[in-house]
């Protein structure tokens, strides 16, 4: 039987630094790029497009608009998809903490 961590984080999830490059360059001039035109383009799904661009040491932001290379992002969409991931960190963050708290109930 296959532990539920394998299940959620098997091989496939392990990103390359080809993986990014191939990323970087299907973005490189685009400006945004919509999770559909990237599936498209690139054949990723919305899983491996979320984890190509948490493994891109920042290089490649996210927003309702859908991705971007840093260097063709405005300041403000940059500062604005910062402060998204530290409102889902903190989300993150008190979820697991009610979660041990009701663990010790």
């Amino acid at each position: 039987m296959a532990s539920a961590q394998g299940v959620l984080w098997g091989p496939h999830d392990r990103q390359t630094d080809a993986d990014v490059a191939r990323l970087v360059r299907a973005l490189a001039r685009r400006g945004w790029a919509t999770a559909r035109e990237l599936r498209a383009a690139g054949g990723w799904s919305d899983r491996e497009l979320r984890a190509l661009a948490s493994a891109s040491a920042g290089r490649v932001i996210s927003g309702q608009r859908g991705y971007c290379l840093i260097e063709e992002a405005t300041v403000e969409e940059a500062r604005h998809a910062a402060a998204w991931l530290r409102h889902q960190a903190q989300a993150m963050l008190r979820r697991s903490a009610e979660i041990e708290r009701a663990l010790h109930r």
